[in-house]
């Protein structure tokens, strides 16, 4: 399996509540609601241009609940389903109706007492001729999740 890793994102919060709020994908339908929201709009300064709007069109077709996470997609609907959850270390995800096999995890480290450092990494089993053609885009999309979960 190939990983495609983001950097580390900051999160605002302690490790323990990072870990809450992002092991139970129904808090993310929240996002959703505030996407106009100026706290979110500030937040979104911080995503790559060229990636806001796709990130915003994903927002907005996300459908959820505690351990499931399905979006619209050009190829059609892909969800994310918990399959293990290490407390406020890790939750890995399997995604369903996706082209290729697809694995998400998301790591959590604590940054002293009030802040968690948030990184996500996407394994997926491709070819070696399959390799060129998507490791751009699911490094990019492992960059694009960090962002907008560590807005959560």
């Amino acid at each position: 399996m190939q990983q495609y890793e983001s950097q580390d994102h900051k999160v605002g919060r302690p490790v323990a509540e990072a870990y809450a709020r992002l092991s139970d994908l129904s808090q993310l339908a929240a996002l959703r609601e505030k996407i106009d929201s100026p706290e979110v709009q500030e937040k979104f300064q911080q995503i790559p241009e060229a990636q806001r709007d796709t990130v915003r069109k994903a927002l907005q077709t996300i459908r959820c609940d505690a351990d499931s996470l399905s979006v619209d997609t050009p190829l059609g609907a892909i969800t994310l389903r918990i399959v293990e959850r290490q407390p406020q270390q890790s939750v890995k995800m399997q995604a369903e109706n996706t082209p290729i096999p697809l694995a998400m995890w998301l790591h959590f480290k604590a940054d002293g007492d009030a802040a968690t450092l948030l990184r996500v990494v996407i394994g997926a089993e491709v070819n070696f001729f399959m390799r060129g053609m998507v490791s751009g885009p699911l490094s990019k999309a492992a960059e694009g999740l960090a962002s907008v979960l560590a807005m959560v």
